[in-house]
């Protein structure tokens, strides 16, 4: 079942899913060679990593799998489930936040 939050992003594998935070990085990999008189750097491999709030169990554990579509992706994304942490606040809902890392295949 897919879930389509906020501007047309669907989550497909989660329940309960409530907000996405996607984050990109790049690594930089030093390339100074001997006789440069200042370091050089370029960009290494990019990194995708996404948060996902639920409110209720998302039914996923560490190790699965789910994905992530809409215009914001260009298609549909696999992420694998790296962590769940759950937060039980006295007063407020019980949340789950999933982060995953984006898997080598697109689907």
């Amino acid at each position: 079942m897919a879930v389509t939050l906020g501007k047309d992003v669907s989550v497909t594998g989660l329940t309960g899913a409530r907000s996405v935070t996607v984050n990109n990085s790049a690594a930089e990999v030093d390339v100074t060679k001997f006789g440069d008189t200042a370091r050089k750097f370029k960009k290494a491999l990019i990194e995708q990593t996404v948060e996902v709030e639920c409110v209720e169990d998302p039914g996923v554990a560490v190790g699965a799998s789910f994905t992530l579509g809409g215009p914001a992706f260009g298609n549909t994304i696999e992420f694998i489930v790296t962590s769940i942490a759950q937060a039980e606040p006295i007063d407020g809902i019980v949340t789950f936040t999933v982060s995953a890392t984006r898997a080598a295949t697109q689907t």
